[in-house]
């Protein structure tokens, strides 16, 4: 009978209070929050990044229309995923650090995890998905892309601090 007793106590009176369960739900709740948050500034940046992936490695050059030799459009096309890739990096992870990101980690999430990327796919190009070319010129379009975001980003940023400043009550 006692033994019954201190069954019932432990496994029906203790999770009623749940009192000492406290402390872990704080733990689960700041874990949740922190995964949340993380999820909201990375979901941008992982879905342009998968495109990119598709449209140069997945897509054969034969599913690609074909476009005047006026204009290079595959490196047009290098510039404007990258530019995009890296400005939604910037801009996201500017917000992830409420508009104050440390400026190194800024410029690697942003700009060098980006460039980094295209090189990566232009030797999966080479050496894995043969049915594409790699080609220099597309990595050097992917840095100018970059690298444009990031000088859009930085005079948005001086803007921004310079409108803070001047705001008098």
């Amino acid at each position: 009978m006692k033994m019954s007793l201190s069954f019932g106590y432990m496994f029906i009176i203790l999770p009623c209070k749940a009192d000492y369960l406290l402390p872990l739900r704080s733990i689960i709740n700041d874990h949740f929050n922190i995964m949340h948050t993380l999820l909201r500034y990375m979901i941008l940046p992982l879905l342009v990044g998968i495109l990119i992936f598709v449209g140069t490695c997945l897509i054969g050059p034969g599913s690609v229309p074909e476009m005047s030799d006026e204009i290079s459009w595959d490196k047009l096309a290098h510039f404007g995923l990258f530019f995009l890739l890296s400005a939604v990096s910037l801009y996201d992870y500017d917000k992830l650090h409420n508009g104050a990101p440390p400026i190194g980690k800024w410029i690697f999430w942003g700009v060098l995890l980006p460039v980094i990327y295209g090189g990566i796919i232009e030797l999966l190009q080479m050496y894995v998905f043969t049915t594409r070319s790699a080609e220099w010129g597309d990595w050097i379009a992917d840095i100018a892309g970059s690298l444009v975001a990031l000088l859009l980003a930085f005079i948005y940023l001086r803007k921004r601090s310079k409108s803070i400043k001047t705001i008098s009550l």
